[in-house]
């Protein structure tokens, strides 16, 4: 007999609640998973390095510090929270301990590193006194400790968009057909009704204060990030701005801009190209990712997988919270993005009655969310847990088991996965390509799946204008050509006067050309600075896909050299008459 799942989320919270009441028990932490984001940085519409700030930084180093103090350090009169990892090293920062992977851009990585600074502070610090280790002896007899009165150097993992591993941390970044998808949400009927609702408040406040940054006809709807972000960035750093704006115009900028991104990266029940498995393709790889860790932990029983830190923009927060049914009616605050610095937060936990626990059955586990979104006071906590997956409040804590098979629903679980929902010609997806290309020549199939052909029909839509582009160009190229090699000599030849002056060409269209969104007027690069509010309405559902379970793990640490080094071909001899 089947048993309905409500039921059986039902039990587990009865069950979790009566043990914890019925008996001294506590809550035993053995693994945690955090993606943050980074601090305050400089916006791409400003005309300096977009670096992080030292508010940014301060930001960060005061995240570290609340991890610090939930899960790793012992207080002066030895108490330690419930949350504590019993097996951590509370001063001296253990590589085999913690893994820290960051993106690769500049911002995000200072943003990693005063986090840690915050986790594990420099040693003198953190102990009190001069901390001696024995690895601090030399030949001599003498101690040698690290400069800045012991400052501990963690080592971060970035990988760049080459790599396959990139996609754990920005798996939207590479994706062609989310960026595809992108560019259809700006033909739909929604965009062109916010677009028409939101053009008198942009035309007033580029009056204000973007005439400088933009021109008018970019101070629309969608630009909502950019401008937010600039709005934000100069209502922390410039004290003038809020002579020109009120507090309400910087909240409306950021509310705006909060629809926009969640539309692009969580709504998970739009169609057409952009279906929720593209859109929401940042949480996907995000959540194998978290799948992978806590198995990890577990098979190692607690003693590795400990801490696993992620840092990087926003899109993969506002995709995994949606895929987790965080963002509903009942928790609204998940249609917006975090605040510079939050964090998302899974803890593997178990319910203990000894001092010191051995680690349990995996029956005997479960998983919490929490969010850290800046915020430290009695009434709102610095880490707040919420209920996953549509539960009811009752069901904060859910056996892992339940968590495991709710996550790989929602996950992509391979490169090759990733490879065939997002279209991308990049290096690594070659081998993945050409099995499929071999795949459907020996398999005889006469059709498709629907979604595959809306995604083929896209792309050879994008590669038919772009054809028709490229053809225009060189026609129009030869033509000038050779207009312009006549000239030298000219019919009139050696009779050609000082006055028949040749026509010069300037080609603009590639000298002067720049990547999509880095022209200049506009509200900036597309980048990775991040600033948001937790105050927006909006509605979604959960989106369910089912594992490959032969699929080969992005996760994993060796790639085939064969496959990455044998994409290039040989040089071939071209002979031409």
């Amino acid at each position: 007999m089947l048993v309905p799942r409500p039921y059986l989320a039902a039990l587990a919270a009865t069950l979790h609640t009566s043990i914890v009441s019925g008996q001294e028990m506590k809550e035993q932490v053995w693994g945690v998973f955090a993606y943050t984001l980074h601090g305050d940085t400089v916006p791409s519409s400003v005309s300096r390095p977009q670096t992080l700030t030292p508010y940014g930084s301060n930001q960060l180093y005061q995240a570290g510090s609340a991890f610090r103090n939930r899960y790793v350090a012992i207080h002066e009169d030895d108490s330690a929270p419930s949350t504590r990892i019993e097996s951590l090293s509370r001063n001296m920062l253990d590589p085999e301990d913690i893994e820290i992977f960051s993106t690769t851009d500049a911002s995000v990585v200072a943003s990693a590193q005063a986090f840690m600074q915050g986790l594990y502070p420099p040693l003198n610090d953190s102990y009190g006194a001069t901390y001696y280790d024995p690895s601090f002896e030399l030949a001599n007899g003498s101690l040698a400790e690290a400069p800045l009165n012991g400052y501990q150097y963690p080592p971060i993992l970035t990988y760049g968009s080459s790599d396959y591993q990139s996609i754990v941390v920005e798996g939207h970044s590479s994706c062609l057909m989310h960026r595809v998808a992108d560019d259809e949400y700006k033909f739909t009927q929604e965009f062109e009704q916010m677009k028409e609702e939101t053009e008198a408040f942009y035309q007033s406040i580029y009056d204000q204060v973007l005439s400088g940054i933009m021109n008018r006809s970019e101070a629309t709807y969608a630009n909502a990030y950019y401008i937010s972000e600039f709005l934000e960035y100069q209502s922390v750093h410039n004290d003038s701005l809020l002579h020109q704006l009120n507090q309400g115009d910087i909240e409306s900028a950021r509310y705006f801009a909060d629809h926009y991104i969640f539309a692009t990266n969580g709504n998970t029940s739009t169609s057409g190209v952009g279906t929720p498995d593209v859109r929401t393709v940042a949480g996907k790889t995000l959540a194998a990712s978290i799948v992978n860790v806590f198995g990890t932990n577990i098979d190692a029983r607690g003693t590795s997988g400990k801490m696993t830190f992620m840092f990087g923009s926003h899109e993969p927060v506002v995709a995994l919270t949606s895929l987790m049914g965080l963002a509903s009616p009942e928790h609204a605050s998940f249609y917006s993005r975090p605040a510079h610095g939050a964090s998302i937060v899974l803890e593997l936990y178990s319910l203990e009655n000894d001092t010191y626990p051995t680690y349990p059955d995996p029956s005997q586990l479960y998983v919490r969310f929490a969010l850290r979104n800046g915020t430290g006071s009695p009434e709102s906590p610095e880490f707040q847990t919420y209920p996953l997956f549509g539960l009811g409040p009752s069901n904060i804590g859910i056996p892992y088991s339940e968590f495991e098979s709710e996550m790989k629903q929602i996950a992509l679980n391979s490169t090759e996965e990733w490879c065939h929902l997002c279209n991308t010609d990049i290096a690594f997806c070659s081998p993945f390509s050409d099995k499929t290309h071999k795949d459907h020549q020996g398999s005889g199939h006469k059709g498709m799946a629907p979604g595959v052909a809306g995604v083929i029909g896209a792309v050879v839509t994008l590669v038919t204008v772009g054809v028709v582009a490229v053809v225009g160009f060189l026609l129009c190229g030869v033509r000038l050509g050779r207009i312009r090699k006549r000239s030298l000599g000219g019919f009139k030849g050696n009779s050609k006067m000082a006055s028949d002056t040749d026509v010069a060409f300037r080609n603009t269209t590639w000298s002067d050309a720049k990547e999509a969104g880095t022209n200049e007027g506009e509200a900036g690069a597309r980048t990775h600075e991040r600033h948001g509010s937790w105050e927006m309405r909006g509605g979604a559902t959960l989106a369910s896909r089912g594992p490959d379970e032969n699929a080969r793990s992005p996760f994993d640490d060796e790639m085939d050299d064969w496959r990455i080094h044998t994409l290039q071909q040989p040089v071939q001899a071209r002979e031409h008459v």
